[in-house]
């Protein structure tokens, strides 16, 4: 975890979660409906009153009136409106000049158990200052459910369960103020990788406004060939990174250059011949290419997430040690303030025996900054340019159901056909009567 973590951070960023089952009584359905059919101007309504309210039972009720009016889970962080059908959301963009982001997701998001990447999203990306700044200013947002979400339960016959989701992934499409598909962003992003894409994608909203039939089909096929390409291309120079097989948190320069450093002391001998090679499959034997360590240094060059671009691989063992002893020990931090604190106060819902000290919170947010940034390189570099590719192969012309369908298909491979969702195989024996179906 960075060292630059501090609990104390939490206590900057106020959040309140309410529980769902808050005695205080809630706001009249016919009002929360009233106040959600004006839209973003209704939940600045509400907020509005939920900011002047002192902490409290009524202040955590109205946190669940916010949520329902928002449109979204701990909406009282992200602050974001989300209209969750798609005539309501063009009409808006249309009247703004806006384009639509939709979310497409196993689920819902005003509820608690939606897939785990929209779950991530409401932490990591709709908490973010910065993101939900951008989301509120500069797009409508939607989202919509491909399926309900699986459940899972597990009974430990003695009163306690736990009770989770599988399965599932989520996709951002950026639409145009009438609803055509001009970008895909698969998967879960680190917030700054977030924001970069996105601005890229509204850039190019912004360029191709006002288009429409041959000419916007020229310039959507244009910007994803032009959008595989590069990514293909950044691909080819960064995926012999540097990384340290096993660690669980994001990577420095002086971490790498003291690693290579003992490396290069314990096989001195055979350096010259080895160490090159050891630095690009891992710094410790045993290590894969298609692990979180190395996803997450693919993803921090990419993104130029901390200070390993300052990393000189070709340092002596004398070299590295004067280099690592100049530079940042901390690793770079990836979530802002509002999001630790979201993800403290989910964390630690649970009874006392089990609530984290700071040092296991600190160790959960390294893990989960570092799977972010992999994610992140993960989504970019090997999925989105597979739906660049198929947009393009279309000309441009492409309605979200079709694109939609290809991507759960064949980028998540959880095609609409399979109504198990790859749960139910059937090529093992499980011992149980139908393989523990109870109701189909």
């Amino acid at each position: 975890m960075p060292n630059g973590f501090r609990p104390a951070l939490l206590l900057a960023a106020a959040v309140a979660l309410p529980c769902a089952a808050d005695p205080a009584p809630p706001s009249h359905p016919d009002d929360l409906a009233a106040l959600r059919s004006q839209g973003p101007a209704g939940l600045r309504t509400l907020l509005k009153q939920y900011d002047a309210t002192p902490p409290g039972p009524g202040r955590d009720a109205l946190a669940l009136d916010v949520d329902k009016v928002a449109g979204q889970r701990y909406a009282t962080v992200s602050r974001l409106y989300w209209y969750t059908e798609l005539a309501p959301a063009v009409a808006e963009a249309q009247r703004e000049h806006r384009p639509i982001l939709e979310l497409r997701m196993l689920g819902r998001l005003d509820e608690d158990l939606s897939c785990a990447n929209s779950r991530l999203f409401r932490a990591t990306l709709y908490a973010n200052a910065e993101v939900s700044t951008l989301l509120r200013n500069d797009f409508v947002l939607l989202w919509t459910t491909e399926r309900p979400v699986p459940k899972v339960t597990i009974d430990f016959g003695d009163g306690r369960k736990i009770v989770r989701t599988t399965t599932g992934n989520s996709a951002h499409y950026i639409l145009d103020e009438n609803g055509a598909v001009l970008d895909v962003l698969p998967g879960l992003y680190a917030p700054s990788a977030f924001r970069t894409e996105l601005q890229s994608s509204l850039a190019f909203a912004h360029s191709v406004r006002g288009k429409t039939g041959d000419a916007l089909a020229q310039a959507i096929t244009a910007y994803h060939t032009q959008l595989a390409a590069r990514t293909q291309k950044q691909f080819s120079t960064i995926a012999n990174a540097p990384y340290i097989a096993a660690t669980h948190h994001l990577s420095t320069a002086a971490e790498l250059e003291d690693a290579i450093a003992r490396a290069q002391r314990a096989t001195m001998s055979k350096a010259m011949i080895e160490v090159r090679d050891l630095k690009h499959i891992g710094l410790y034997p045993g290590a894969l290419p298609d692990d979180a360590p190395y996803w997450a240094a693919v993803g921090q060059r990419l993104y130029n997430i901390g200070d390993v671009a300052a990393f000189h691989e070709s340092a002596t063992p004398r070299q590295a040690a004067r280099q690592a002893a100049t530079k940042a020990s901390a690793p770079p931090t990836v979530l802002d303030a509002r999001s630790r604190a979201l993800i403290a106060q989910l964390h630690d819902e649970v009874p006392a025996e089990l609530v984290a000290t700071p040092e296991q919170l600190a160790d959960v947010i390294a893990r989960l900054e570092q799977h972010l940034v992999a994610d992140s390189a993960l989504d970019q570099l090997q999925l989105r340019p597979q739906i660049s590719q198929f947009i393009a192969s279309h000309h441009g012309r492409i309605d979200f159901e079709t694109l939609n369908s290809w991507v759960y298909a064949t980028v998540f491979n959880t095609p609409a056909s399979d109504p198990w969702l790859g749960l139910m195989p059937r090529t093992d024996f499980s011992g149980l009567p139908g393989d523990g179906i109870e109701s189909f």
